[in-house]
């Protein structure tokens, strides 16, 4: 028998964002909608203290379960850590396999710095009577700034070509009466979405080659079928604490990003896309060594010449699981 939503949240040494994403997402579970929680092998006592606080809270409610697991549903939180930090999407997988082998129809992916309010999940699902969505993301807006859109849709466009940010508005934008309704979309969000899991199964999971970046783009991509399939249900909210992995603009952020842009051009760029976007890449680290001088372009010189070297000698996800951080 089919189960119907299984809600898979990641985490990686931060119990607090993590337990106030639990918290407003368990009056939301019941016998068809369960929480799997995957442990990206955060540091002992992160994860120990993340185990206390649930036992604590849900004792009755929770078990830790292996990935291979058959689901025991009278629970409704399901724990299962992996064994070092795959990095983001392949971290995901082992929620999303889980899922998968035990029969859930639709598969919800949500960061753990996320605050889901009332009915969020059901009002996201009825987006899916219409059989051509394939996958579904809310508004998303800043927990700290609720009135304030952080993203609501992709647009790729030219933005490989010219390394842009895929959208076509401002973060920060003023919500307002406007911005309401369902949109087509060129890629779900990666931090919150649902998706059929029949088009997982048919597609894949996350791609290994990615550690930390747009991995969400590039599977959206191949869950993309037609216009229509993607969506963004902007009558739905969620609030996104935008919790970083990595401290204000560091040199690990900025390696990770700049590499995995490189990644993304090579996966679902066209001719056009590669040609421009990998020129692009190497133009804008000449100009960063030009001007030296200036502390913005400075602190970049170093993880950028690694990023694009470490590209070019296609040291993608494999390489930083197995090296760790450089910076």
């Amino acid at each position: 028998m089919k189960k119907s939503l299984a809600i898979v949240v990641l985490t990686w040494n931060d119990f607090e964002n993590t337990k106030n994403c639990i918290k407003s997402i368990y009056p939301q579970l019941n016998n068809k909608t369960k929480l799997i929680l995957v442990d990206n092998n955060s540091k002992k006592n992160i994860y120990a203290r993340t185990i206390d606080w649930i036992k604590k809270n849900y004792t009755k409610n929770y078990i830790k379960v292996k990935i291979n697991s058959k689901l025991n549903f009278k629970k409704k939180i399901f724990l299962v850590r992996n064994k070092k930090n795959f990095g983001c999407g392949l971290g995901h997988n082992t929620g999303y396999k889980l899922a998968i082998a035990n029969n859930f129809e639709f598969i919800a992916r949500i960061d753990n710095d996320m605050v889901v309010k009332k009915r969020f999940f059901s009002d996201l699902l009825k987006n899916f009577q219409k059989p051509e969505v394939l996958g579904v993301s809310p508004k998303i807006m800043f927990t700290y700034s609720p009135k304030k859109i952080w993203w609501m849709g992709a647009t790729i466009g030219n933005s490989l070509k010219f390394q842009k940010h895929m959208r076509n508005y401002p973060y920060g934008l003023s919500d307002n009466k406007k911005l309401k309704g369902i949109i087509n979309t060129d890629a779900i969000a990666g931090c919150a979405s649902i998706m059929r899991a029949s088009r997982l199964k048919k597609v894949g999971l996350s791609d290994k080659d990615f550690f930390y970046g747009p991995e969400d783009i590039e599977f959206s991509r191949r869950i993309y079928d037609k216009p229509g399939s993607l969506i963004v249900d902007r009558n739905v909210k969620i609030y996104h604490a935008v919790t970083q992995s990595f401290v204000n603009f560091s040199r690990r952020r900025i390696y990770f990003e700049y590499k995995y842009r490189l990644v993304l051009i090579k996966k679902i760029g066209t001719f056009g896309d590669k040609f421009f976007g990998y020129s692009i890449s190497f133009i804008k680290f000449f100009l960063y060594c030009f001007f030296f001088m200036n502390k913005k372009h400075k602190v970049k010189i170093i993880p950028v010449f690694f990023a694009i070297k470490h590209f070019l000698e296609r040291k993608f996800g494999d390489y930083d699981r197995k090296v760790g951080p450089i910076f």
